[in-house]
């Protein structure tokens, strides 16, 4: 008999119902195999803080099945737990406590010690803060701290939930840096929610993408997914209420969507940006409102699956939104 491994992770038509009427996953299905980390992305209401918190055990599913390592989440929730941490800014601290009180808060509630994370402290410049009040803490350093706490048990699985969502670019590379050497050392599993496509792609081999109604819309491997978008920047476009909308994207002639009062045209290389802007800037003063040039993010990946599976444009367009 082949053992399981302690990292694998296997979904099976998982449901999560809350209340009678809300249906937020349905028919939820996939395998991620020992080691590999993925990633879950998809608009406001499609479930995957749920489905997300469901893997974490933080909610159990009400129909179907979900092994983490060899054990199943419902009828094994203490073990299956214990190889796993969650990840989440939401998790707050009593500001007037110390970073040593706050840590042994937490290794009490856990049942372990946080100085076999010594050297991470060591590494992340936290011990010299042992006696200092967490309310002095900056986002980078609770940042860090909510990492010690899920690192004391050594995991074989993280579950992240936004993590970089309250951080700079510089303290969020740092964060994104450190997870990628700790998944090295340790060989870890990863579930994540992140919105930039560079921490999915720098993370994650695997990427799923939920429906607007908690079903699967795409499972396979985030390269493979990411390198079949043929665009590298978007720039959105709000023009004056007096435009024809149909008009000014057909006249302007470039790839481009419409989204109710605005439209988005998307450039493969920053020459087409430029070719795109000085056309906007020539109608600044009387067609266009604003415009913003971004690049590539996973609402894009998202909008782009949409079209090439061929959903309805009802579907692509009602009440989406990226939190």
């Amino acid at each position: 008999m082949t053992q399981t491994s302690d990292r694998e992770i296997v979904v099976e038509d998982v449901h999560k119902f809350f209340g009678n009427k809300k249906h937020v996953l349905k028919g939820i299905d996939f395998h991620l195999p020992d080691g590999e980390n993925l990633a879950i992305i998809g608009p406001n209401g499609s479930g995957k803080t749920t489905l997300l918190r469901t893997l974490a055990s933080i909610y159990l599913p009400d129909k179907g099945s979900i092994r983490i390592g060899p054990y199943d989440l419902v009828t094994q929730t203490a073990d299956a737990r214990r190889l796993l941490s969650y990840v989440s800014p939401n998790l707050s601290f009593h500001k007037k406590l110390t970073l040593r009180e706050t840590l042994d808060f937490f290794s009490d509630l856990q049942g372990v010690s946080w100085k076999n994370q010594q050297a991470l402290m060591d590494d992340v410049d936290l011990t010299k803060m042992l006696d200092s009040p967490i309310e002095g803490f900056s986002e980078g350093q609770k940042a860090m701290t909510r990492f010690l706490i899920a690192l004391m048990k050594n995991p074989k699985i993280l579950v992240l939930d936004e993590i970089t969502a309250t951080l700079d670019i510089k303290k969020k590379e740092s964060v994104i840096q450190y997870i990628y050497e700790l998944d090295k050392q340790r060989g870890l599993t990863i579930l994540l929610i992140d919105h930039d496509p560079s921490v999915v792609d720098r993370l994650c081999e695997k990427l799923l993408l939920l429906t607007t109604d908690g079903k699967v819309m795409k499972y396979g491997n985030t390269a493979d997914i990411i390198k079949q978008i043929p665009y590298a920047y978007d720039v959105k476009v709000v023009p004056h209420p007096s435009v024809n909308i149909n008009e000014f994207v057909k006249e302007l002639g470039f790839s481009h969507r419409i989204m109710g009062q605005m439209c988005q045209f998307y450039a493969e290389t920053k020459k087409e940006v430029d070719e795109i802007t000085d056309e906007l800037l020539d109608r600044q003063e009387t067609e266009v409102l604003e415009f913003s040039v971004s690049g590539l993010s996973m609402e894009d990946v998202y909008w782009h699956w949409l079209l090439l599976l061929g959903i309805p444009i009802e579907d692509r367009t009602k009440g989406l939104k990226f939190g």
